[in-house]
């Protein structure tokens, strides 16, 4: 069967799935009535011409799916799979936080059962966000959610260069989620640095007594991406749903085709003009592109966003940022292909994208590295846990009130307890 045989089949399956709902919705409020009725037609164009254009420059490879060959190669090779859970505690009167980043590690032959399959708790950081002792962060900020999301992408990263670290390290590391992630939105004015028993923590060094400036966000997600880079072992991070709007990777291969003048600025412009016609990022372009075991590029992608959105303060420390060595695999004809990032003088990276397809064909039905789905049930901080710490908040808030004997603070107190959130009962009528 043709290229454009398949992809129009593969498309029509995905607009029978509902896949495609966003992008045809985005037509018909932008497009002509033309072009909404030629939907299916002109994406089909797209993505045979966008198939044509990657083949032609050698930018789609292809793995071999070899189950039973594969696995006894495999063997002795231990496999490390990382993910992060976050406690979820809404309080109005405190902060608390609690993180846990699981290991999920694997040596597939290994006869022993105790040694075969490993689980562990890397790294934790539990306290609260505004805590005297400056655990976790030095100061308070207004966006609470912002510091959890920093706490939880610097825990993250730490525990993969500990486990690169220490003597038994794993062969292959891969980290459920973006290998690198952007800076700036954590190099705001006023973010709070971190304490220095959550930086000793962090980089493994309990005695390290860094400046201000290096206990930012910024300079120490920066210090320990260089050091899991400069370990030279295979780091890996899978990010299975790409959300965004704009295809990143698509641009890149785009700005390679042009600096060596093998298209015009002309038809780059065309095809990014066409895919933000039909709302197409890299994830759903290359869905209908690619098929089974194939997969574009790798290519190198800064992940810092344009510079003018960066921070003044902080402009030096993220040019030295490292890019991510990106690639989209796509495991089975059924599943989305999803974005796989790694560092950008990674010198195996077959091996780690051979790990990748195998390990998400393991399951019928799915298409996902079921080692990290395993490690992502793991680290989930349970709901039965969050309600009990959230219990013991209410409790000593309860406590303080009382010993205090002011009726101001047992009001509050109370009010606290009895806060349920948003309620529908007092939401105003239409």
């Amino acid at each position: 069967m043709a290229d454009e045989e398949k992809i129009r089949e593969r498309i029509e399956v995905r607009v029978s799935q509902g896949e495609f709902l966003a992008g045809m919705l985005h037509v018909a409020a932008r497009g002509s009535a033309n072009a909404q009725q030629n939907y299916i037609d002109r994406l089909s164009e797209i993505a045979t011409a966008v198939r044509g254009m990657l083949e032609a420059n050698g930018l789609i490879g292809t793995l071999t799916y070899r189950p039973e060959s594969y696995w006894k190669q495999l063997a002795g090779t231990s496999i490390a799979f990382l993910d992060g859970g976050v406690a979820s505690i809404d309080l109005p009167s405190a902060a608390p936080i609690g993180i846990r980043v699981g290991s999920y590690i694997v040596t597939p032959g290994e006869p022993d059962p105790q040694k075969r399959e490993q689980f562990n708790i890397e790294l934790s950081m539990v306290d609260d966000l505004y805590s005297d002792d400056a655990a976790i962060y030095d100061d308070d900020f207004s966006d609470i959610a912002k510091l959890r999301d920093a706490a939880r992408i610097i825990s993250e990263t730490s525990a993969a260069w500990h486990l690169a670290n220490r003597g038994d390290s794993p062969d292959l590391i891969l980290l459920h989620g973006p290998l690198i992630n952007p800076a700036a939105p954590y190099g705001l004015d006023y973010f709070p640095g971190y304490g220095l028993e959550a930086c000793g923590a962090l980089l493994n060094e309990p005695t390290w007594r860094g400046q201000d400036e290096e206990r930012q966000f910024v300079a120490l997600y920066l210090e320990l991406l260089n050091r899991l880079k400069l370990s030279g072992k295979a780091v890996a991070g899978v990010v299975e749903r790409s959300i965004g709007k704009d295809p990143v990777v698509m641009r890149r291969v785009l700005d390679l085709l042009l600096t060596k003048e093998i298209i015009k600025k002309s038809e780059a412009r065309d095809l990014l003009a066409n895919l933000a016609l039909y709302a197409l990022n890299d994830a759903a372009l290359l869905d209908v592109v690619l098929q089974a075991g194939e997969y574009i590029g790798p290519i190198s992608v800064p992940r810092q966003g344009p510079e003018n959105k960066w921070p003044e303060v902080w402009k030096p420390w993220i040019r030295m940022y490292p890019n991510a060595f990106t690639t989209y695999l796509k495991p089975t004809d059924l599943a989305m292909p999803f974005r796989v990032e790694m560092f950008d003088d990674v010198a195996n990276h077959l091996q780690l994208l051979d790990l990748i397809l195998h390990t998400s064909r393991l399951l019928p039905s799915y298409g996902f590295p079921v080692g990290l789905d395993i490690v992502d049930k793991y680290a989930k901080v349970p709901e039965w846990m969050s309600r009990g710490i959230r219990g013991q908040h209410q409790i000593v808030l309860l406590k303080k009130a009382l010993a205090s004997g002011d009726p101001r603070a047992l009001t509050f107190a109370k009010r606290v307890l009895a806060s349920k959130g948003r309620d529908w009962f007092f939401r105003p009528n239409a």
